[in-house]
């Protein structure tokens, strides 16, 4: 058998090293920190903003409140099909400046109508934005799992870490934005409500420094993420096959029943604002406590988001997931069980360990489901990511309802149960939504195996077509029940040729 033709070479594409899309992360992190330092030193005293300048009362407030986030999360998904439409640069360039605009209302608002229209602008300004970093952050990480798992349909996988140092893409966006979060609230509580205007004002000016610096920031975060995946994917084969595009892997879940799933954890989340100030103020505990609920909520976030992210990378997203509904489960009835036995004295400390208990649920659940739902095809990624605010949106609305009008009947404690059996009741869905990905971890042909074969037919071909100087080649066909598999694309070393015949 005479040797085998050489296959033509493949036009060189840049490598992208292990590193390679650490310096577009950055970037996106650092706007996600430059976005939450101008939110969060206006919006959470829309209320004390409210009655000082405008006398609103509590009802007009909880409307108000109520008014701008489904504004957000209700036009989520618009927001990410317009990102998928028009791409990310764009959208954000448009957020950040519809947020300075209704920054600048609230600074310079004359009368109560005006603060409202600049309160809901800040809610719609967010459903711009927001898809188009989540957006620029899935695809930093499926192109990170891409590279950790080479060949076809193997972007989705749940096994593998999306990076070797710190936490995972998405929980590296949840921290940057807790840290922004937490620092513009101290920052700002010093001076609210009486120099609301000056600093409603410096944040109008923080967004439209945030829309300039996207222009330089953002494009080198696409153009990375686009190497980083055509370098991770690209093997051997011919000059037509490069330049012909390769068909998008599939979901490796179903996305609206893991959106579902998944709105089960902030619906528990909303419960730490709307049922424990009802339960401290039932047994006439001061409603200051709250702030120290708030404040072990945070410091869990910053001190627990990384190792967390490392946790849910070792034991898998899909487990992440399912552990993070048990969680958010269990926080319920540790609060349950709390309030029903513990003396009035000692309920401020037990909710703070319930907001710690929900923020681990929060930390492994939410950024292992926006991965998975962020792999596979690129093709409507912020779209698909935008379906679990939105979901989470509204489930946490109703859910609060629900749980509102059972502690008016009730009491607080019967409260506890109710938002129990949310999370518990998710999780046949959840197992449902998250079992391609599941199988796509377990395939038949593990990797090693793969690679075992693979060489034991690099060293027959190579026993073939070599032989002594001045002898003739020694004549070998292949019997046509040879082990070869189906799917070539199983032989991953690059030095064999892809050619069945090639190979026989």
């Amino acid at each position: 058998m005479s040797a085998a033709p050489a296959v033509p070479a493949v036009p060189a594409v840049p490598a992208v090293e292990p590193g390679g899309t650490a310096q577009p992360l950055r970037a996106v992190l650092v706007l996600q920190l430059v976005f939450m330092l101008g939110f969060s030193s206006v919006v959470p005293f829309f209320a004390a903003i409210g009655q000082s300048r405008f006398g609103l009362d509590a009802a007009a407030i909880g409307a108000l409140v109520g008014a701008r986030v489904i504004a957000q999360q209700g036009l989520f998904v618009c927001g990410g099909f317009l990102t998928d439409r028009f791409g990310p640069r764009r959208l954000l360039v448009a957020g950040c400046l519809l947020r300075a605009l209704a920054f600048g209302i609230i600074a310079w608002a004359p009368d109560a109508p005006a603060f409202v229209v600049g309160v809901v602008l800040v809610g719609m300004a967010g459903a711009l934005f927001s898809p188009a970093v989540d957006a620029l952050v899935g695809g930093i990480d499926a192109a990170r799992r891409t590279r950790s798992h080479p060949g076809p349909g193997r972007e989705g996988n749940d096994g593998g870490a999306a990076t070797r140092r710190g936490p995972a893409p998405f929980a590296a966006l949840a921290l940057a934005g807790e840290t922004g979060g937490i620092i513009a609230s101290l920052g700002a509580a010093r001076f609210m409500p009486d120099h609301s205007a000056s600093l409603a004002a410096l944040s109008a000016a923080i967004f439209v420094a945030a829309a300039l610096s996207v222009h330089r920031l953002v494009p080198r975060t696409e153009a990375a993420a686009d190497a980083a995946t055509a370098g991770d994917t690209a093997g051997p084969g011919t000059a037509a096959d490069a330049a012909e595009p390769r068909p998008a892997p599939g979901d490796p879940v179903r996305v609206v029943p893991l959106a579902v799933a998944c709105s089960a954890l902030l619906a528990v989340y909303t419960q730490l604002f709307s049922t424990v100030p009802l339960a401290l103020a039932e047994h006439s505990l001061s409603a200051g406590h709250m702030g120290t609920v708030a404040a072990s909520l945070s410091a869990a976030t910053l001190a627990l988001q990384w190792p967390l992210s490392r946790l849910a990378e070792r034991l898998g997203r899909c487990t992440a997931v399912m552990l993070a509904l048990y969680v958010s489960a269990a926080a319920c009835a540790v609060a349950f069980t709390g309030q029903a036995y513990l003396a009035p004295a000692a309920l401020p400390w037990l909710f703070c360990a319930v907001a710690v208990l929900v923020g681990v649920s929060m930390m492994l659940g939410n950024p292992s489901a926006q991965s998975l739902i962020a792999g596979g095809s690129s093709r409507w990624r912020a779209t698909r990511l935008a379906f679990l605010p939105t979901a989470g949106g509204l489930t946490a609305f109703l859910a609060t309802t629900a749980t509102g009008s059972v502690a008016e009947r009730f009491g607080t404690l019967a409260s506890w149960p109710l938002a129990a059996a949310l999370p518990a009741l998710m999780l046949p869905l959840a197992w449902y939504a998250l079992r391609p990905a599941h199988e796509l971890r377990h395939r038949p042909l593990s990797r090693p195996d793969a690679n075992r074969r693979s060489a034991n037919h690099h060293d027959a071909d190579r026993s073939v077509n070599h032989h002594a100087p001045g002898r003739p080649a020694r004549q070998y066909s292949a019997p046509e029940d040879a082990s070869l598999p189906e799917d070539l694309s199983l032989l991953e070393d690059p030095s064999l040729p892809q050619d069945k015949e090639q190979i026989r």
